[in-house]
């Protein structure tokens, strides 16, 4: 076999298979693992007690509300104070293929704060992610590596001038949960390890409690309520 059949060979194999991955992209639902017909994502995130060695929740700190669309991908995202003040808004919004073009994340007076705007690898993942101020000017970037699930498993943030300065490796368990984000800086020198506990499932499947951990010390927990 000559080496020019072997090429075109891989070449179509290659092309086969991104087309097939890119036929059979992710909504959100399925991007971030969450199984059945979910419409709404209520969270409740608690701190813990101080100086304590087990995740003993504390004080509430914020509860967010994500809301689906019908075709599976994310719509509107708030958050809210303790008090039940709105503190931020985010609106997501797509093209005509399904794929997110930007957030524009509000805040709780309704001013824009930031607008990040996404571009794609071939298999349909979110490659780059562009961060704007209010005034257009972009002030930090990230791009991001997938594994064959689809998982991001490197995340590199970069400032405004286009300089690394924050590295992420991140694992997942067999369910496709995140557990673990291992941060770096542009020298290689860890910063944080953040690990993430589950517990309490419901029906479908989905987590309804995580614990959050810095370091191996509980920072953390959140409650976590699905309609559907």
């Amino acid at each position: 076999m000559s080496s020019v059949y072997k090429f075109f060979i891989a070449f179509t194999v290659t092309v086969f298979t991104a087309s097939s991955v890119i036929a059979q992209q992710k909504n959100d639902l399925k991007r971030y693992k969450l199984k059945g017909d979910v419409k709404i994502v209520t969270e409740l995130e608690y701190s813990v007690q101080p100086n304590s060695k087990d995740a003993i929740k504390d004080g509430l700190k914020v509860k967010s509300i994500c809301k689906y669309n019908p075709a599976g991908n994310r719509s509107e995202y708030l958050t809210y104070s303790p008090a039940g003040e709105v503190m931020s808004r985010s609106i997501f919004n797509y093209n005509d293929s399904g794929k997110l073009v930007n957030i524009k994340r509000y805040r709780g007076d309704g001013g824009l704060n930031v607008t990040t705007e996404y571009k794609y690898d071939i298999a349909g993942n979110e490659a780059e992610e562009l961060n704007y101020d209010p005034s257009g000017t972009l002030f930090m970037s990230g791009k991001g590596k997938y594994d064959l699930n689809g998982n991001r498993i490197v995340y590199d943030r970069y400032n405004q001038f286009g300089h690394l300065f924050l590295k992420s490796n991140i694992r997942y368990d067999k369910k496709g949960n995140e557990i673990e984000e291992r941060e770096y800086d542009s020298h290689q020198a860890l910063q944080f390890s953040t690990t993430y506990e589950y517990s309490k499932f419901d029906n479908h499947g989905n987590w309804l409690v995580r614990i959050t951990y810095k370091n191996k010390v509980p920072r953390a927990i959140i409650e976590r309520e699905l309609a559907y």
